[in-house]
């Protein structure tokens, strides 16, 4: 609507904010074009944030002229009322669309700390629904993050890579906020540099998996298409001091070992995973469907173990 009738666009609903404080501008840019201009410190989205983002994205699409044609109202609630409107909000949500675990991650303090990070030009991240890539830099989707932070956990076992894996599987994850599985990935060392460096590793892997021919995905091959994360996380934990994912001063060459090293160890792994796959369903005469065999989880734990 913003994009083909902007005067209706404001006509219904309203972005709704939380702040710190709530300054007026003294003489700037933008109080000469507006009149009055407000500096809000400690900003939160209570609702509207899709409404936001759809600004955002126009602004940068159509320009400023356009978006000059429609008008939004803007609440901003400070002190008290501040959770009250977030309250109140969160209620009538509730009634509105059906809560998902997705939606209470931004409650978590150790991804709310990750949000209010200094991502230095890296991109940028948000947990919420809905998100898509926007016109300023790499932006993160949570569904990324966890299986790229699940796979690059220093776990022995891939039990949040599974976990994750599926749809459902990311919103039971998500539920399981304070759980040892949950904050083996969302603990309060993360940094902005590490969350890049587990994207960057895990969208390289999945490229990777990606190119090999389709006549090594039939068979046992289907492991290739359908646990794609089991092989990520062999490899990464392969290749990388996953003690360090997190570690700024880290002196390991993370991107050279991604471009150089991870795409050769996947390749291999994946030809190792996919010959033990096979010789576990010839020790279990299994006669089931490839696909819906190969993505549980006693599968996954027999394969790792026939390596050991």
């Amino acid at each position: 609507m913003l994009r083909w009738t902007p005067e209706e666009f404001g006509a219904v609903g309203c972005v709704v904010l939380g702040a710190d404080a709530v300054q007026v501008s003294a003489d700037t840019a933008a109080t000469r074009s507006f009149g009055m201009a407000l500096q809000l410190f400690g900003v939160e989205c209570v609702d509207g944030f899709q409404r936001a983002v759809i600004i955002a994205r126009t602004m940068a699409e159509r320009g400023r002229e356009h978006l000059a044609r429609s008008t939004v109202r803007v609440e901003i609630h400070t002190g008290p009322g501040r959770e009250t409107a977030r309250r109140l909000h969160d209620e009538a949500g509730a009634l509105v669309n059906a809560p998902k675990a997705q939606d209470g991650l931004v409650r978590c303090p150790n991804i709310a700390r990750l949000m209010a990070a200094d991502w230095e030009g890296m991109g940028s991240f948000e947990p919420r629904r809905g998100v898509v890539v926007g016109p300023h830099g790499d932006l993160f989707t949570m569904p990324v993050v966890t299986r790229a932070l699940a796979c690059l956990a220093d776990s022995p076992a891939p039990d949040a890579v599974h976990l994750a894996c599926t749809e459902e599987g990311l919103e039971s994850f998500w539920g399981q906020i304070g759980s040892p599985l949950y904050l083996s990935v969302f603990h309060e060392r993360m940094i902005p540099l590490g969350v890049k460096r587990a994207v960057e590793a895990w969208r390289r892997v999945h490229e990777v998996l990606a190119d090999l021919p389709s006549s090594r995905k039939q068979g046992p091959g289907h492991l290739i298409r359908y646990a794609p994360d089991l092989i990520c996380w062999l490899a990464c934990h392969d290749v990388f001091p996953l003690d360090q994912l997190h570690q700024a001063k880290s002196t390991f060459d993370w991107y050279g070992t991604i471009r150089d090293r991870l795409p050769a160890v996947t390749v291999r792994r994946a030809c190792e995973l996919v010959e033990r796959y096979g010789a576990l369903r010839k020790a279990r005469g299994s006669k089931g469907n490839y696909v819906d065999e190969v993505v549980r989880y006693d599968v996954w734990r027999d394969i790792l173990a026939m390596g050991r």
